[in-house]
């Protein structure tokens, strides 16, 4: 009569306790979790995110202004991982079907406590607007079997915001500059130096100067200003003389 009353106690503190170690099992192997930032995610020595870090955490990702992609730093907390391949796997669900729309894989995984990388989500790749993906990162044991170590969610969307105008090149600038100086110099100038424009290096002064004086050479001529015998004179004088002496 003793025992009964005391096994029906065992018996009842046992599947509680069952139940409990179970759903504790559960919880311990998929604490993981993805976290998806819209800026770089800042992140400690020992792969936390930062208190500065949280602020770039999004739960919708918004497209690279005019194009149809988006950029998702993604952030994972992995539970028991180990050295070996890992894989960031994207899922959508769509009429109640779940299928798998693109994997990342890291090959070279030191077998961290977390993962941290920038992905891109191309429309090419499958991914559209307003649509909510699922994120599992996974790992394959030595059975064969694949293990979750993190997963979470994001929302991509399209804001329509526009590209930011293209920024002048300073240095095409410059180049151009330096274009219309050499040009200026070859012109002689931009008509603002008072020459009119035509680029003439003479100043007032010398419009006012006459001729340079011609210079005299010697044993050719001299000027006839009626005082003086110019040289055909002189030579017909000359032959006058010759004459004369011959008739005498």
């Amino acid at each position: 009569m003793t025992k009964t009353p005391r096994n029906y106690l065992l018996r009842r503190l046992t599947l509680p306790s069952a139940f409990a170690l179970a759903a504790l099992s559960s919880t311990v192997a998929y604490a993981g979790e993805v976290k998806v930032g819209a800026t770089p995610i800042e992140i400690d020595g020992t792969g936390k995110i930062t208190a500065k870090g949280k602020s770039a955490v999004v739960d919708t990702l918004d497209e690279v202004p005019g194009e149809d992609r988006w950029i998702a730093y993604v952030h994972a907390k992995l539970e028991n991982p180990a050295p070996g391949p890992l894989y960031v796997e994207f899922f959508q669900e769509l009429d109640g079907n779940r299928s798998s729309v693109w994997r990342h894989d890291e090959n070279d995984f030191a077998g961290d406590k977390w993962f941290y990388g920038e992905l891109e989500l191309d429309g090419r790749k499958g991914f559209n607007k307003n649509r909510t993906y699922d994120i599992k990162v996974t790992q394959v044991n030595a059975k064969g079997k694949e293990l979750t170590l993190a997963s979470g969610k994001i929302k991509l969307i399209k804001s329509g915001k526009k590209p930011e105008a293209p920024k002048e090149d300073e240095s095409a600038e410059d180049k151009a500059a330096a274009e219309q100086d050499a040009h200026d110099s070859l012109g002689g100038g931009d008509g603002n130096d008072g020459s009119g424009g035509g680029g003439s290096s003479s100043t007032p002064d010398s419009a006012n100067e006459g001729p340079p004086p011609v210079e005299k050479k010697k044993g050719c001529s001299v000027d006839a200003d009626g005082n003086a015998w110019n040289g055909a004179m002189v030579l017909m004088a000359l032959g006058a003389g010759f004459i004369l002496r011959r008739r005498r």
